[in-house]
């Protein structure tokens, strides 16, 4: 899926923008929250607007800079028990009712700290307060640099943390910006398909594409555990950007996913995923990618293609066998038990190599005591010569209960 052509000046960021706002996140939301960080009056709230407007999403600008702690956790009101409710601020009510929509937190770096707590359940959970948003609203932020805000603050790193950061914004140059002015104030955006279509597409998409990324990035992080975590001194203004953590990495995992449905760039998937990791982390995972070259896990579970284990390449197994397990591992994957038989005649092949590589996965597979390990009620036979060869470790990790006849 592609989204529609925009004009040059925009085309990278607007992409972006746009698989955000169609990234599957946890727990049923849609989307993942991005943050602009440019100079003042480069257009960066029409870049969100008419973005989201092309794709069936009406955006809700709320001025941070005017809000205060209530805002965002809700307003104390004294029920006739004694006991006190918080009722969910109108911003909150009004994209509510619209169901679908972008919420656009401009000036994000102007808030208090106070206000700026208050907004952390908000930007991570889409809850207000004791309100909950619809799954289906999104969230992004802008904000002018330390420098050119007016009484601005970095950002805590709780906040920056739950954020894509797309730090370098410098707005349409002088032909864009002339086109922009002949054409009455309009960027020429027209709404291409609607937003629900749009969910649908992805969905349909998503587990074959969050299967690919998820053995990539956990073979990377295996690879380079120091990078799961790696928050900067709390004095450094990377602090207050994109920086590696076990969220950041979760997040960049699903914008990975996102940017291969989307078909967007090289450039445009590293600057996505990059936005939450930051540009080092992920110009490592990018030479990481380049060098493990993972087959397409459905592909290769679909016997299209062929793999074969070399005990001298352990970080493309990782990633294969990682990419193939959730891929399967689903109650809901297509093709579930079918791709299954596949993944257990791969790992038997690898466990005569490498036992350990296989484990993990082996492990995982055990746990379901489904249709993953059974025909009916017996044991599939393709399982059974690998179950007898880690059965003291299935006894030991206190599974073997799923592996009765």
């Amino acid at each position: 899926m592609c989204f529609g052509k925009v004009d040059d000046w925009q085309m990278s960021d607007t992409s972006i923008l746009k698989a955000a706002f169609f990234t599957p996140g946890p727990r049923g939301i849609w989307g993942l929250p991005l943050r602009i960080v440019g100079k003042p009056g480069t257009a960066k709230t029409d870049l969100v607007t008419q973005s989201a407007a092309e794709v069936g999403l009406p955006t809700k600008v709320v001025i941070a800079s005017l809000r205060d702690p209530t805002d965002f956790l809700g307003f104390p009101v004294v029920k006739g028990d004694g006991s006190v409710r918080y009722a969910p601020p109108d911003w909150a009510l009004e994209v509510s009712q619209l169901g679908r929509a972008v919420v656009f937190f401009d000036e994000i770096n102007t808030c208090s700290p106070a206000t700026q707590a208050a907004l952390l359940r908000v930007v991570l959970d889409r809850v207000v307060g004791e309100f909950a948003l619809p799954p289906t609203i999104r969230i992004v932020a802008a904000q002018n640099g330390v420098d050119d805000a007016a009484g601005g603050y970095d950002l805590a790193a709780p906040l920056a943390n739950r954020f894509g950061t797309l730090s370098d914004w410098a707005g349409p140059d002088a032909d864009a910006w002339t086109t922009w002015l002949v054409g009455s104030g309009s960027f020429g955006v027209e709404t291409i398909r609607s937003a629900e279509q749009l969910e649908d597409s992805v969905a349909l998409r998503w587990p074959e594409a969050y299967s690919f990324a998820t053995g990539v990035v956990s073979a990377f992080i295996r690879s380079r555990p120091t990078l799961l975590h790696s928050q900067p001194a709390s004095n450094s203004p990377q602090a207050s950007l994109s920086w590696p953590s076990h969220r950041t990495w979760a997040m960049a995992t699903r914008a990975l996913a996102a940017s291969k449905i989307h078909q967007l760039t090289e450039d445009e998937t590293d600057r996505y995923a990059g936005s939450f990791v930051g540009p080092s982390a992920m110009s490592e995972l990018r030479t990481f990618i380049a060098h493990v070259d993972l087959p397409d896990p459905a592909l290769l579970l679909d016997c299209k293609i062929r793999w074969k284990h070399d005990k001298d390449r352990l970080d493309r197994t990782v990633a294969v066998l990682s990419a193939c397990a959730n891929l399967v591992l689903p109650k809901t994957a297509q093709r579930r038990s079918e791709r299954a038989i596949v993944l257990w005649n791969i790992l038997t092949e690898v466990a005569k190599k490498s036992a350990d590589v296989a484990w993990p996965t082996v492990r995982q597979l055990c746990r379901q005591g489904d249709e993953l390990i059974r025909d009916g009620k017996k044991l599939r036979g393709e399982v059974k010569e690998i179950l007898q060869r880690f059965q003291p470790m299935l006894v030991s990790a206190g599974i073997m209960s799923n592996l009765q006849e």
